[in-house]
């Protein structure tokens, strides 16, 4: 029965419904077979999920650890075998370094040696040069002095017998 009055179109109001009386209950403290059943349930479920699901997963995981361990173990190995090498080509190329230093030193020494033999060579050879050239330039202008001193008496004669008209 829906009461209606006053409420307006659409609106009803209905009685509060009456829940039922609360009843007691008692509870039983006494195992029975249900509870032997669900032990018995669980400890056969527990070897079927730790023989054909936990062992299998954990022999996996083992063995996937072991892997894990083997690879780091390698992985080391070869690290500290880099690292050695490493520093075994550093400590080569250091030594290369140093006799290459000293290779190029020596060559160089070599090369001022030679360097400043050439430039005393070639000094002594240009003071020839030029000694020898001195020496001829000073033969020929005593050459050349000599002729002009011949050559102007000469001169001079045949100047005086033309301006003077007869042989002198």
């Amino acid at each position: 029965m829906v009461y209606n009055r006053g409420l307006g179109k659409g609106r009803s109001v209905r009685p509060p419904l009456q829940f039922p009386a609360p009843r007691t209950m008692q509870i039983s403290l006494t195992p029975d077979y249900s509870l032997l059943a669900i032990m018995v349930i669980f400890v056969i479920n527990y070897f079927v999920v730790s023989r054909f699901f936990i062992k299998p997963i954990n022999a996996v995981l083992e063995s996937r650890e072991a892997e894990t361990r083997s690879a780091n173990a390698v992985y080391e190995q070869a690290m500290t075998r880099f690292s050695e090498e490493t520093s075994r080509m550093e400590e080569q190329l250091h030594v290369a370094k140093r006799e290459a230093a000293a290779v190029r030193e020596k060559y160089r020494a070599e090369a001022a040696a030679h360097r400043a033999s050439m430039i005393e060579r070639t000094g002594t050879e240009s003071k020839k040069i030029v000694s020898d050239a001195d020496a001829s330039l000073s033969n020929a202008a005593s050459e050349a002095r000599a002729k002009i001193k011949r050559e102007s008496e000469a001169l001079a004669r045949l100047a005086a017998e033309r301006i003077l008209g007869r042989a002198v």
